[in-house]
């Protein structure tokens, strides 16, 4: 519990650091429309180096805030706490995410089950989703016979977390 708290204050200070970098970056963004206005060239020099000057303090900040996730990513794969972060994501379609959920609740599902259960005309469309959830590792194949089932295996996606948009 303690690496987790520890996590989440080192996440506050790393979005705090972005907060900070976005708002140097409006004050500068500011600073810049004003000095476009006046366009002597002392002036343009001078704004030009200010901008790279910015720009190095913004990429450290960056670099540095890119390592400390590294870090914590690092640690929480290390004292086996990575399962509170998901390692993969499977984004899904609507249609698709409906698909797995059938599937979920149905135990399995061949492409006339999915063809019925979307209104398709064809089995070619119903055949296309679960494949392509197959080869995505959503799904699992199994021949019975002269069909093809599929079935969706929850202790094997323990770590993906599924995506999909709210229907």
């Amino acid at each position: 519990m303690e690496s987790k708290k520890a996590v989440e204050e080192q996440l506050a200070d790393i979005k705090s650091q972005l907060d900070r970098v976005s708002e140097d970056n409006n004050k500068t963004i500011s600073l810049l429309e004003k000095k476009v206005a006046d366009q002597s060239s002392s002036d343009m020099l001078r704004l030009f180096k200010f901008m790279i000057e910015e720009n190095r303090k913004n990429s450290a900040i960056l670099t540095s805030l890119a390592e400390a996730v590294s870090q914590l990513t690092f640690e929480a794969d290390k004292d086996g706490s990575a399962g509170v972060y998901p390692t993969d994501e499977l984004p899904l379609s609507g249609l698709d995410a409906r698909i797995l959920e059938y599937i979920q609740v149905k135990g399995m599902a061949c492409a006339d089950d999915i063809k019925a259960m979307m209104g398709y005309k064809g089995r070619n469309a119903a055949s296309a989703r679960l494949s392509l959830l197959l080869k995505r590792g959503a799904l699992h194949r199994y021949q019975l016979g002269h069909k093809v089932y599929y079935k969706y295996d929850a202790g094997k996606a323990t770590n993906t977390l599924i995506v999909s948009p709210p229907h």
